[in-house]
């Protein structure tokens, strides 16, 4: 009687694991969401929000134009307004031909005045909706064009917007070095800490006519886009933008340089070589000097000469190299300092040292904790080692 029992008990377990599509969704009754793009509402209590929506059209994407079907626009867009982002996006799925689904979501973009109000309540839903993949970049717009309108770009080579975005980012920071991507999860980490930083995005040319297909047709768009910037955050609000070398110095710091191009000066001449960071490496720990931190970042970098126009240099003899490592290593430690610098006059820890010195030392930061970025951070000593080695030349040491 007692194996009868075991056996149907483990009977019905077996039957249980087995219902697992009872919440399935059908694809073509999706509306699948690939962009998302916030601009500010019409007042501040009612519709603090302008919400879009980018959905993908499944039938273009994969097939284009069959049946001599006349070709269609590969996305589309659908705008409401809203208090909270949760009401607009409510209000959007009346409008969608299927249910609003997001964890395909490639790209989220916010608009600057949006930033400078504070984006906080913008992130809740996003931590709090298991909907959601947090892993998806965020940008914030520069400039006049709205976010609607930065998602609506259409680009030749990729025919949807918010991939090109997505794309273009990803490629920039791998190839440039500049522009880090900062996704989703690490902007609500970055505002529960209090300061973060955020790469931005700008509509270059006529942005009224990126939204017509002959845009993607054109050798040359009258609408592109185009990453630039570094939106440095404070307590939720932008509060600056970092350009070229002093974003990169962010880079840096955050151990998040892939590759990058240093240009170097051969006396009088400005920016005559090009040196190629193939290699880098960072490291940030703390020391304590009479329970004050020190901050002190170490970075290694391996390089290689990209073009050297400077006929006076010969890399063919040691010495000249060793010359050559120098320079590299100034050039680096005066970007990050100069990054430190401006972020401290800005009160702003975008470099997480706050959580470097809470691993050193609890006790120390449990004492700083609350005065941390708008006394003691601005006040650090910060101290940046450089090593860095050029590897190759290339084919020839002379010019």
């Amino acid at each position: 009687m007692r194996h009868k029992l075991v056996r149907f008990l483990l009977l019905f377990v077996c039957l249980s694991l087995l219902s697992g599509c009872w919440d399935r969704e059908e694809l073509q009754k999706l509306s699948i969401v690939s962009g998302m793009a916030i601009d500010k509402g019409s007042d501040k209590t009612k519709n603090r929000y302008e919400v879009t929506v980018q959905i993908t059209n499944p039938s273009q994407v994969a097939g284009g134009q069959q049946g001599g079907k006349v070709q269609a626009s590969p996305v589309t867009t659908f705008t409401e307004k809203g208090s909270t982002l949760s009401e607009t996006l409510r209000k959007i799925s009346i409008k969608a031909p299927g249910e609003l689904f997001f964890p395909h979501l490639q790209v989220m973009v916010i608009n600057e005045k949006v930033a400078k109000e504070g984006i906080k309540d913008l992130f809740d839903v996003i931590e709090r909706d298991a909907q959601f993949r947090v892993l998806f970049p965020v940008l914030i717009t520069r400039g006049s064009v709205t976010a609607k309108r930065t998602l609506e770009i259409a680009t030749p080579l990729e025919n949807i917007p918010s991939t090109k975005i997505a794309e273009t980012l990803k490629y920039s920071e791998k190839e440039w070095g500049v522009y880090k991507s900062t996704r989703a999860d690490q902007v609500i980490q970055g505002l529960e800490q209090g300061s973060l930083s955020v790469t931005g995005i700008q509509v270059e040319g006529k942005a009224s006519k990126g939204n017509e297909m002959t845009n993607m047709q054109q050798i040359d768009p009258s609408a592109r886009l185009e990453i630039k910037g570094l939106a440095l955050f404070k307590d939720g609000r932008l509060k600056k933008w970092l350009e070229g070398e002093d974003a990169r110095g962010v880079t840096w710091v955050m151990n998040e340089m892939k590759t990058t191009v240093l240009n170097l000066d051969c006396g009088k001449e400005k920016d005559a070589i090009a040196i190629e960071i193939s290699r880098a490496k960072s490291n940030v720990h703390v020391k304590f000097k009479h329970q004050k931190p020190i901050i002190y970042v170490d970075v290694h970098a391996e390089g290689l000469v990209l073009e050297n126009n400077c006929a006076t240099k010969d890399l063919g003899k040691s010495k000249v190299l060793a010359k050559l490592d120098e320079e590299v290593e100034e050039e680096i430690k005066k970007e990050i300092l100069l990054t430190v610098e401006k972020a401290q006059k800005q009160k702003s820890d975008i470099f997480n040292f706050g959580e470097q010195i809470n691993i050193a030392n609890k006790h120390v930061w449990k004492n700083i904790e609350s005065s941390w970025q708008k006394e003691i951070f601005p006040q650090t000593e910060v101290h940046v080692n450089v090593q860095a080695i050029i590897r190759r030349t290339g084919l020839i040491t002379r010019s």
